[in-house]
């Protein structure tokens, strides 16, 4: 599928990340100088539920995609480049939208439940949490994730917090039987307690100190959260000096702090529309709308 964009000259062709319509869109352009291509993702902030949910936001990158680590990508771009220290502007705006997905606990689907402390009542220890994923995420395959197995990433966490108590949160896909896991419980060591209930991922990051993930945008919104956050892959938030890292990324040459890494990836990077009103949004409105349609839902 081709739009032009300069009726003379120029041919765009569109796909899906690296799904077979993003290696034709690539492959397509390739046929022509006069071509190019644009990958297209959800964003960060995508929608109120999972699945066929109406979406806020959408990426579109003309150099790679975001969640493959082997090749450059125009948000990697943005974070080895762009001047922060002279846009104050955004970095207000940053700072006034972190603290709203706080406040409103805003995460990149919405759907889960908000607990309290009562959730972890009969934890009186620091709590260490583990990030699961689907099996076939794409970003543990394009995202240098493919070393470390979660049953490998639960013995390293086990043995690097011994006086911790070791939470595994199961991926909402997975508590919805939309996709699967490769964790089989039954092998799951006892020292490690499971989270299979669908929770508001800000929410349940609040309870925590530290996390362990390969890919997953949670571990960022730990960052967020103020965690500690230990990768065994190379996602977009990690290689600026704000993770601990097990396996490198020698392009990423940059130390930047979360308000610079969340200003390019949720702001720069990404478009955002209103799916009720159809009509062109921004970060703001988009937190807003969430957090007011959440709140209409716990009244029904």
């Amino acid at each position: 599928m081709f739009r032009n964009s300069n009726l003379k000259y120029k041919r765009t062709f569109y796909g899906w990340g690296r799904k077979k319509s993003g290696f034709k869109a690539i492959r397509l352009a390739s046929k022509s100088e006069n071509s190019n291509y644009i990958l297209r993702e959800d964003g960060f902030i995508r929608s109120i539920g999972l699945g066929d949910c109406k979406s806020f936001s959408l990426v579109e990158d003309d150099i790679g995609i975001y969640y493959d680590a082997t090749k450059p990508s125009r948000l990697e771009y943005l974070l080895n480049n762009y001047d922060f220290r002279s846009d104050t502007k955004l970095i207000e705006k940053t700072k006034k939208a972190l603290h709203l997905i706080r406040k409103y606990k805003i995460s990149k689907y919405n759907n889960g439940l908000i607990i309290t402390k009562d959730y972890f009542k009969n934890c009186s220890r620091e709590k260490v949490l583990i990030i699961d994923q689907n099996k076939n995420d794409l970003s543990l395959k394009y995202g240098l994730a493919k070393e470390f197995n979660i049953n490998e990433i639960i013995d390293i966490a086990i043995s690097e917090n011994p006086n911790a108590d070791i939470y595994l949160k199961i991926h909402p896909d997975v508590i919805n039987l939309k996709k699967k896991s490769e964790i089989d419980l039954k092998k799951i060591s006892y020292k490690c307690k499971i989270i299979s209930d669908d929770i508001n991922s800000i929410s349940l990051l609040e309870h925590f100190k530290k996390v362990y993930t390969r890919t997953s945008q949670m571990g960022f919104e730990a960052l967020i959260m103020g965690c500690e956050c230990v990768v065994f892959g190379m996602p977009f938030y990690a290689g600026w000096g704000l993770t601990d890292e097990r396996v490198p990324c020698t392009r990423r040459n940059r130390k930047l702090n979360i308000n610079e890494v969340f200003a390019a990836s949720y702001i720069l990077y990404p478009k955002y529309i209103n799916p009720f009103s159809k009509n062109k949004s921004d970060i703001f409105d988009t937190i807003n709308t969430i957090n007011r349609f959440k709140n209409f839902e716990l009244k029904r």
